[in-house]
């Protein structure tokens, strides 16, 4: 559980002698306290019915909480029927504080089949001041909310001089999340009428400000990402212009009033700006339209750029914003910069940059929208068109304009290279508000199974360390398929220097009901980094499109493009190794889903292995003697065999994950791998090959 469990915190006023104080980093253990660290008397004399906690104990049972808190103390414990718990809410708490305590009651009744916890134990909810009071009367340890970073994140809970605990927070979504942690625990060991109460001791921020996603099932999965106490969504807002010509934008009200009683934020997004055709503006006005044979988009007849130099494009845009403004709930709008490299050619545009244009008009109209709702706050969102004249966005967005990085060849991309690049980086520095799209999945074009703690982690750990504000991950197309990385995800962007890779990888499989989460761990840190050589290669995106046919008539260049973590056979070789060794623990485990995709893994592996193999039999040679023959014949074979053995180890994992799921990347997935056995027997026929097929 390494220094994370540990507690620096000094309490006074509601118990006299209530104590406890550890210099930073020093971990928490039963028996091994300095001498003035004491808790209350009804705790150290088991007058209660409390109970000790081992230091193992503690930290299997801290496996149930996701993420893990910043400073525990866990070393004490009290058994009661469940209809003895007293669940108080304290003070004036509003509608997103009271839902959570609802949810808690919820959770609690569904496990214990108890409908009103009204009993004799407390456990007292409520929003502290300043101070570290409510209603005046002072919390233990409260005073310590206010140091945190995102404070109005960060919780305590905390025993009480009597039997009972705290659990308060500076705002309401930091109590959410302290009742959520309270859950967690408290589920881990509940049964009929039954609870195991943590006498624990936890003060608990998040690293990163907000923490969530855009697209996918995002939209569809707020319980699940506030479970994971995630907290933002962005989402397309739907855009049009009304009868009078003016920008009228809706978002969906219901999910977002789901969203908000989660303590979620809410983010509409006004789309890329390049892709505006289909909300009827340039049929109402023409002249918005962007003119010259640059302004069109190779990627589709809808899209092209807008004439940024109109003041009515602004004025447009500042429609938008203000009727997004006015919807309870929302107060951040992210406008996306076109995506296409496009460029309007009229005098007014010639000869100045597009994305700067937009830029500047999205500042305008943000500028202009505050006029009638002066809470509503900007982000810009730069894209792989702006790349190269970011530094002049950045340049022209004021201090208050947030920006969100976003970039599909380098944002959405499984490589073990740094994200945030030195300029973004030095902004971030600064203090200036800058969110980042990731992918946290093998690719955005394909799907394929991958559990990664080690990519992750570094991802999150870079954008910690960088001082990023924001993570919107993109998961796509559903959740389900990646719950490992989704939830690491979560893990690390609140606490990036608590669990390790292991620790982590067996709270997730604690969670998800295994049988032995130890083994489990040893499965994902075993697969984890093969599957990043795989994906962080372009395997099957975007190597698998179409390129592999040219691959295999010229000799490897190991360490580079299709072979780009894959240094030497060596490499090849040991990378296959671990997924026999992940597979054998997989099936020990006898869970269908890691054995599915441990088998999808190491047939790309195979693929790559058998491809190299015929790329360096071939060569550049034209004409094979008869032992070469052979021996690409027999390589060729294998690769036949690894191609079976993945497409069917996908189609197992998503009819083990997903079954409803039609998503169409998944049919591309199984199609291209296929297509790529052709490719090869194709390009290979001429050298008197034969293929199965």
């Amino acid at each position: 559980m390494k220094a994370q469990i540990g507690f620096f915190l000094s309490v006074w006023g509601l118990v006299a002698g209530f104590g406890f104080e550890l210099a930073a980093g020093e971990v928490a253990r039963s028996g091994s306290f300095p001498d003035h660290l004491v808790w209350p008397r009804w705790i150290r004399e088991a007058s209660g019915g409390a109970q000790t906690v081992s230091a193992a104990e503690a930290q299997l049972w801290l496996r149930w909480v996701i993420p893990l808190p910043k400073r525990v103390r866990l070393e004490a414990k009290i058994g009661l029927p469940a209809s003895q718990l007293n669940i108080q809410p304290n003070g004036a708490l509003g509608e997103v504080a009271r839902a959570a305590v609802h949810r808690l009651i919820s959770k609690l009744g569904e496990k214990t089949g108890v409908r009103q916890f009204t009993g004799t134990f407390p456990v007292i909810v409520g929003l502290c001041d300043r101070q570290g009071k409510i209603d005046g009367v002072s919390i233990p340890g409260a005073e310590a909310l206010v140091t945190c970073p995102n404070s109005d994140q960060a919780y305590l809970i905390v025993p009480l001089s009597e039997p009972g605990l705290a659990v308060v927070a500076e705002g309401e979504r930091g109590l959410c999340y302290g009742l959520k942690t309270l859950e967690q625990l408290l589920l881990a060991n509940a049964g009929p009428d039954r609870l195991v109460v943590p006498l624990a001791a936890i003060l608990d921020w998040p690293d990163l400000e907000e923490r969530g996603q855009w697209g996918g099932s995002s939209t569809r999965d707020i319980e699940y990402l506030a479970d994971r106490k995630m907290n933002l969504i962005e989402a397309h807002a739907r855009l049009f212009l009304d009868a009078q010509g003016r920008g009228i934008a809706q978002v969906d009200k219901d999910a977002l009033h789901r969203a908000r009683l989660h303590g979620m934020k809410w983010v509409p997004i006004i789309t890329h700006l390049d892709q505006l055709s289909r909300t009827g503006i340039y049929q109402r006005y023409p002249e918005l339209k962007g003119k010259g044979p640059k302004a069109q988009s190779s990627w589709g007849e809808e899209i092209f750029a807008a004439c940024f130099s109109e003041a009515k494009m602004a004025e447009i845009l500042a429609d938008w914003l203000t009727s997004l403004a006015s919807v309870p709930g929302v107060q951040d709008v992210c406008v996306w910069l076109s995506e296409s490299h496009v460029q309007c050619q009229c005098p007014k545009c010639e000869g100045k940059n597009q994305y700067v244009l937009e830029a500047e008009a999205c500042i305008r109209a943000w500028q202009l929208a505050r006029q009638k709702n002066p809470l509503i706050r900007l982000r810009i969102l730069r894209t792989q068109g702006s790349h190269k004249v970011n530094d002049k966005i950045l340049a022209v967005a004021p201090p208050e304009v947030g920006i969100t990085y976003y970039d599909g060849e380098r944002t959405y991309d499984s490589s073990r290279e740094p994200m945030i690049y030195p300029l973004l980086e030095n902004f971030a520095r600064q203090g200036r508000w800058l969110g980042r799209y990731p992918q946290l999945t093998a690719s955005w074009r394909i799907v394929c199974p991958w559990s990664g703690p080690q990519f992750i982690k570094y991802r999150m750990n870079e954008f910690v360390s960088k001082r990023l504000r924001a993570l919107c991950g993109y998961a796509t197309p559903d959740n389900r398929f990646y719950d490992f990385n989704v939830t690491a995800a979560a893990e690390w962007s609140w606490n990036a220097q608590g669990r390790s890779e292991q620790e982590f990888a067996a709270a997730w499989a604690t969670w998800r009901g295994l049988s032995d989460p130890d083994k489990a761990a040893q499965w994902a840190v075993l697969l984890g980094p093969v599957g990043w050589d795989v994906y962080g290669s372009g395997i099957p995106y975007p190597h698998l499109f179409g390129h592999v046919a040219d691959l295999v008539q010229r000799p490897p260049q190991m360490g580079s493009g299709f072979f780009r973590y894959f240094s030497s056979v060596e490499h090849i070789q040991k990378d296959l190794a671990a997924c026999n060794q992940a597979l054998q623990l997989a099936e020990e485990l006898q869970d269908t889903v890691l054995i599915a995709e441990t088998r999808v893994i190491r047939g790309y592996v195979r693929m790559v292995q058998a491809i190299e193999r015929i790329a360096s039999t071939v060569g550049a040679k034209k004409h094979l003697d008869t032992e070469a023959t052979k021996t690409l014949q027999a390589e060729f074979e294998r690769l036949e065999s690894a191609v079976r053995q993945t497409v069917d180890a996908l189609r197992t994992w998503k009819e083990q994950v997903a079954p409803d799921c039609t998503a169409p990347r998944i049919a591309d997935t199984v199609r291209v791998t296929e297509e790529t056995l052709r490719a090869v027997a194709n390009a290979l026929k001429p050298l008197g090959i034969k293929s199965a097929q």
